[in-house]
């Protein structure tokens, strides 16, 4: 015989079991790799919006550009301002004022073929995680990124030159590009280079 309360405690723990099993099913899609968050339709099209003249300034002065997309107090979408960063890397500006951050949002640079850009690197999850926002990311190559931040996935929501493409970029010097990464993925594709 179990003592009072031990089959409801156990009840629980089952229930608490059950609902972190059903958490990591639906981060796994139906093959058992990571599936990544879907921002909805309205707000990629407001980010390839914005991004589509930060790529050719990336590609004319060769430097990331950045911000952040953050939602305003009647729920609707708006953009930090966008900064210039360096070759490999930039910094956004945070806000003073405190607002909703949704996700960070950065362009790769120009395309250089010694650097792999065609997908976001361990750095911009990291970076992503740290702030807790998700991410955009879009590459010389015209491809658009979204980095689910709690899940530690990163998603291709679309593919070559759905971005204003680099004039210079070769299709291939990454490899084959993959539809979708988790952290480790990045981890043991940055290890190789």
């Amino acid at each position: 015989m179990f003592p009072a309360g031990f089959r409801s405690m156990a009840g629980r723990t089952r229930m608490s079991l059950i609902i972190v099993l059903t958490v990591i099913a639906q981060a796994l899609a139906s093959d058992g790799t990571a599936r990544a968050e879907s921002p909805d339709q309205m707000q990629i099209d407001l980010v390839r919006e914005r991004l589509a003249p930060l790529q050719h300034l990336s590609f004319a002065t060769d430097r990331e550009y950045c911000g952040y997309l953050y939602r305003l107090p009647d729920g609707s979408l708006e953009f930090t301002e966008m900064v210039r960063g360096g070759h490999d890397g930039c910094t956004p500006l945070v806000p003073l004022k405190r607002i909703n951050l949704i996700a960070s949002v950065h362009t790769h640079g120009a395309y250089d073929p010694s650097v792999p850009a065609e997908f976001p690197t361990v750095l911009d999850m990291d970076s992503d995680r740290r702030e807790k926002v998700n991410g955009y990311v879009a590459t010389p190559g015209g491809r658009l990124w979204f980095i689910d931040s709690r899940r530690m996935v990163t998603r291709q929501l679309c593919g070559l030159a759905c971005l204003p493409q680099d004039p210079d970029f070769q299709a291939g010097d990454d490899g084959e590009i993959a539809t979708i990464y988790t952290y480790r993925d990045l981890q043991k594709l940055e290890s190789t280079d």
